[in-house]
């Protein structure tokens, strides 16, 4: 890998002098301080005949085109304040490195399986901690000699949630093809007025009391349109249309639950992360910007002589999330938000047994991504994460297939629960280990777009 430059990327124009300090809002505030990092890859489907000129023409697309929609997402060109619960938004822009890997095709990351290691040089860091001073936002555009392009990108999860990320990468994609309209989406930043900036700032609650420490394993599990049929077809004994996330979230906790009991537990719960802007009454704007997001409890006794069957499961998991609703949101409400939410977390938990494991699923299924992100060379073919360090354990994070019909399920566990997890015979039976992105992608030829 080869570092062709690195530079700052600022808004287009100066951050207004009233916007220069963005206090966090309070669901903002309990979020993690952690960092999340996300690679999407695109193979070369254009007609290039002058390669070098490509990536020197592309990549002052990408930072033309971040430049101008940064004047709208402004707290992503600043910069982590010393208290840790605000950003100073001077402009000091965000950091693009643009990396070249010479001898090297796009698949060399992706054929015969994905490989962990070459992820991380994708990224522009690997770091999982934030101090005052750092960045919220990191981009890297790396090249490779088949023309194909891997773009990776690093936020501060406490100033957005996977929606706010997959609307910025959204925003850009459309910005670098056909510039900044008007009429497009503007990020709402009225989480500042909903759940207002705590000056005590809260500890101690939501994904860090859920969320188990400890040395990790990652696999990926990719469940394709028929296996995710068969699942439903399971379910639907007791639960009417059951969707694809609750049918391979049921499956996982099965899988879980084996693992739990195997480690001396003898009950578990799967913790949904819910987008609360679908769920408001009336609904928020799906340009919302921040973390807008609840968390659910669905608790089970680890008895393998028990029936433990999908349906069963699928029926608890739906229950949880349904007492996400107008109520529960309309509590974290004003200035007394924070004991609103107490209040959803005495709730949510109050049936929960002592000492019971939790798995922690995120879902970014529907999000759009695959049929949106594309940045003039077509649409990404893969959209990857790597595990950069994060003591994280026992969290799943889900997405969707290149088709938009399977689920990919990111699976981290600690090390003694993943060995007892991945043997079990209904997950070896219906999911594919860590399978090769371009199965099944035909490549068809387009001509680059450049930029309007």
């Amino acid at each position: 890998m080869v570092i062709i430059s690195r530079e700052k990327v600022r808004p287009s124009s100066p951050t207004p002098q009233h916007l220069q300090t963005y206090k966090l809002p309070m669901l903002d505030q309990i979020s993690p301080s952690a960092l999340l990092n996300y690679i999407l890859y695109f193979p070369c489907t254009i007609e290039i005949t002058d390669p070098e000129s490509f990536s020197t023409q592309t990549a002052e697309q990408l930072k033309h085109s971040l430049s101008l929609i940064l004047t709208r997402f402004y707290p992503l060109a600043g910069r982590v304040n010393i208290d840790g619960q605000s950003i100073i938004c001077n402009d000091q822009g965000v950091p693009f490195l643009v990396a070249k890997f010479p001898g090297q095709k796009l698949s060399d990351h992706l054929l015969p399986n994905p490989n962990l290691f070459s992820r991380r040089r994708l990224i522009p860091c690997d770091a999982d901690q934030v101090s005052p001073g750092s960045s919220v936002a990191l981009i890297q555009a790396n090249y490779f000699d088949c023309g194909g392009v891997a773009i990776g990108v690093i936020f501060w999860h406490k100033v957005l949630d996977g929606i706010s990320i997959c609307n910025f990468l959204n925003s850009w994609a459309a910005a670098t093809t056909r510039g900044l309209s008007n009429d497009a989406a503007w990020p709402n930043y009225i989480a500042q007025y909903l759940f207002p900036h705590r000056e005590d700032p809260p500890g101690g609650l939501g994904f860090l009391t859920i969320t188990k420490n400890g040395k990790s394993v990652r696999r990926r599990y990719v469940f394709d349109a028929l296996s995710i049929s068969e699942l439903k077809a399971k379910s639907s004994v007791l639960v009417q249309r059951p969707t694809r996330v609750e049918v391979v979230s049921a499956l996982i906790w099965k899988c879980f639950m084996a693992a739990s009991l195997a480690n001396n537990c003898s009950a578990s719960v799967v913790s949904h992360v819910v987008n609360l802007r679908r769920r408001a009454e009336p609904p928020f704007p799906s340009e919302c910007f921040g973390n807008f997001i609840g968390f659910t409890a669905a608790t089970n006794e680890n008895n393998i002589e028990k029936d433990h069957g999908l349906g069963h499961l699928v029926r608890k998991i739906r229950d949880g999330i349904s007492k996400i609703d107008g109520d529960y949101i309309n509590r974290m409400y004003g200035d007394e938000g924070l004991s609103g939410y107490r209040q959803n977390l005495r709730l949510t938990w109050s049936d929960v047994p002592e000492g019971a494991d939790v798995l922690k699923i995120t879902s970014w299924c529907g999000f759009g991504l695959y049929t949106s992100a594309d940045f003039g060379w077509g649409k990404p073919v893969w959209l990857a994460s790597c595990d950069s360090g994060s003591p994280f354990s026992n969290v799943v994070w889900l997405m969707d297939t290149r088709d938009g019909d399977g689920i990919e399920a990111w699976v981290t566990l600690d090390e003694n629960y993943m060995s007892v997890f991945d043997d079990v015979e209904d997950l070896r039976a219906l999911a594919c280990i860590n399978p090769c992105p371009l199965d099944k992608i035909i490549m068809a030829p387009i001509r680059y777009k450049g930029f309007p």
